[in-house]
This record gives C-alpha cells, structure tokens and sequence, in this order.
C-alpha cells in the first residue's frame, strides 16, 4: 500500500486524507498544534464545496450544523441600504444552498469520518527531501518520515513552498481583518440573513450560521503587525474601531469570546510558477492564498483535496498525476484568487470619491448581477 504523509491538520489536510485513503494511500497527518478540530472562527461553503463533502459522503452532516441563507443585505456606513441580494436564488439554481459555518464544526464532520488515520500533533514538519522513489518529511526534532507522497496543506506560510520555491511569495493587500463567532440574545439577527456595511477603508459584515449563531468580520486598511492572532486585547480593538457602527456591530463584538475572535492580515500571491516537486504537492492556502472576499478559501481547498484523489485514480504514476493535478488547479484558482483580489480593493476603497462611485454602482446594479460577480458556479 502507497503511503502518504499530510503536513497540516487543517481543513485541506483532513479533506485531503480523506480523498487519498479512497484511493488506497495509507494516510499519515502531521499537525504542529498540539490538537485538531480546534481555533478559528467562521467560513462560507459555496455549492462548489458542498458538492465536493457530497462525494466524501458528508453532506448532509455539515448542512445540519448551518441553516441556509437566504437573504444579503448591503449598506454603507451610514446605515443607508445600497442593495438587496437573493441569496436562496442559489439553491434554486444549483441544487444546493450557500451555508456559513463554524470552522469547528468542519473541523469536527472531517475528524469523525477520518477512522483510522495516523494523526501525530505536536509534530512540525521543516522541510523535505526526495529519494529515488519516494520523499522524505523533515521534523523539526531531527526525525524522517519516508512516503510515496508529500502533501504540503501547511497554510499560507507554508515551510514546504518556501523549500519548493525557494522565496516567499506572499504579498500584505494593505488591510486587517477582525473574525469572531458569537451567539448572539434571541432574536437580534434576522436567520437566513448576510448583512453588510462600507465604510471607507473599513467594512463590517455578518453572517447568520443557525440559529442565534453569528459570523463576523470587520476590516481596516492598515499596517500589518504580527502579533498573535489570538489575544485578548483585539476585542477592545475591535470594539474601539466599529463600536460606533450601525447595529448590530457593536452586540455581536461584545458577544463575542475572546477566544472566539482573531485577527490578522490579508495576504495572497501572484499564481505560483509550481505546485509540485517530485512527489511533493502543495494544496488549500499553500498553493493559492487569497484574500476572503469571494468566500472561496475552504471552498478551494475541498476542491483541490477532492481533484488529488481524481488525478490519482486516472494516472498511471504519482508524478504524471501531480502533474495533472498541478494544472487543474491552476487553472481552477488562479482567476479567482485575481477576482478576489479586485472585489477585495474595491470594498476597502478609502478616497471619498471611490467609495462614493462603489456605493453608487451597488445601489445601481442589479441584484442579481451583483450575486453573479460572487458566484463561482
């Protein structure tokens, strides 16, 4: 049996195992953090990436962790509304609905349906080295796992594609971003609701999850720092900056744990020159971060995960399937990580004069063109 080492636990890691273990790899993960399934905040799930938990045979757990939505709400910082969206449109036309869930809850489905598979924490992976038929995974501790196959889902500040490409090829697009979930007093947030606000250079946005649970996010055009993602003083940040926003931005950042909330940077790169080395792989974040205006960063990531297993199973060799992989890929994300990235501008557009002509084109065009420039298919 061919084996297979997966460095990150995260949501393309666990999905990528899953994916290899239906194609007969025997699955080893290797995640830094001393536990699984835990951190984060909140993500979309487009039918792009409901279609692809269908064929792991996960659908229905991780839609009974959200409630569709059904309506977008866009307003600027004054609380004036530019634009309503029809969001239940999409399961109208797709077959399946657009979903916010708690990374945790993914997290959780992915685990339960992993069995078997090694998963070894606390383990952090350096490097790689090519054999003469298969790679080794360098630990940090000195340690060598040999494999038939590397898959790099070590996210956006991936060791494997610093190795692979020797540069970092990340780029700050100039704005932070606070992220919190929060359940919020019954009845405060409409269910079935996306709510955003445009400020300039700044914006505010909730999503409802199910029931009285909420995702949000806040952003400001800015420096970046790298202080921890997690601390407790970005609640007060956050609150010192969006405080004064229309309702319910203040509720839902006072409802929020401090442990529920992070912030960080937005980064994404120009499309890399590779994905693969031999028979070392990148997938999810360490092969495509974009920034999250489009929804879509989990959503690839299942993608990428599901189109592994495929290339795999249509290939002769590993390498002739990576190199498969490798282009499908590419061509699948590259456009839009470029999209996300301009939506991304135009949302965080602080000059008066561009945030007037946004707020302008929002309120002229139509509903459903608008959920057209956010849909991937």
């Amino acid at each position: 049996m061919k084996q297979a080492v997966v460095v990150g636990g995260g949501i393309g890691g666990l999905a990528a195992a899953l994916s290899l273990t239906r194609e007969g790899f025997r699955c080893r993960i290797l995640e830094r953090n001393s536990s699984l399934g835990v951190g984060g905040t909140g993500l979309t799930l487009w039918p792009n990436a409901l279609r692809r938990l269908d064929r792991l045979g996960l659908l229905e757990k991780i839609l009974s962790h959200a409630s569709p939505l059904k309506a977008g709400e866009i307003y600027d910082g004054s609380n004036r509304l530019l634009s309503r969206v029809d969001l239940a449109s999409i399961e109208e036309q797709s077959g399946l609905p657009l979903i916010c869930v708690r990374r945790t809850d993914l997290y959780s489905v992915l685990l339960s349906a992993l069995g078997d598979v090694d998963i070894t924490t606390s383990a952090t992976c350096t490097g790689y080295r090519p054999g003469t038929s298969g790679v080794s995974a360098l630990l940090a501790d000195g340690g060598e796992i040999e494999a038939d196959l590397l898959v790099a889902a070590d996210g956006i500040r991936s060791k494997i594609r610093a190795q692979m490409l020797q540069q970092d090829p990340l780029t700050y697009v100039g704005w932070m971003t606070w992220r919190g979930v929060a359940e919020l007093p019954s009845g405060t947030f409409p269910a079935g609701l996306y709510r955003e606000f445009f400020g300039r250079g700044s914006r505010f946005g909730i999503f409802a999850i199910k029931e009285d649970l909420v995702y949000w996010y806040g952003t400001r055009n800015g420096p970046h720092d790298d202080r921890a993602p997690v601390d407790p003083a970005h609640k007060q940040e956050a609150l010192n900056w969006f405080g004064g926003w229309p309702e319910p931005a203040r509720i839902v950042i006072e409802a929020t744990k401090p442990g529920d909330l992070v912030r960080t940077g937005v980064f994404d790169t120009q499309p890399l020159p590779r994905w693969c080395d031999g028979q070392v792989v990148l997938l999810g974040d360490a092969a495509h971060p974009m920034t999250p205006d489009l929804g879509q960063g989990a959503c690839q990531a299942l993608e990428d995960a599901l189109s592994l297993g495929e290339c795999l199973q249509r290939s002769a060799s590993v390498p002739a399937a990576l190199a498969a992989y490798e282009k499908l890929g590419g061509e699948r994300t590259g456009p839009l990580v470029a999209r996300s990235r301009r939506v991304g501008r135009m949302r965080q557009w602080h000059h008066p004069l561009l945030a007037g002509f946004r707020n302008t084109l929002m309120s002229a065009i139509p509903s459903r063109l608008l959920l057209k420039l956010f849909n991937t298919r």
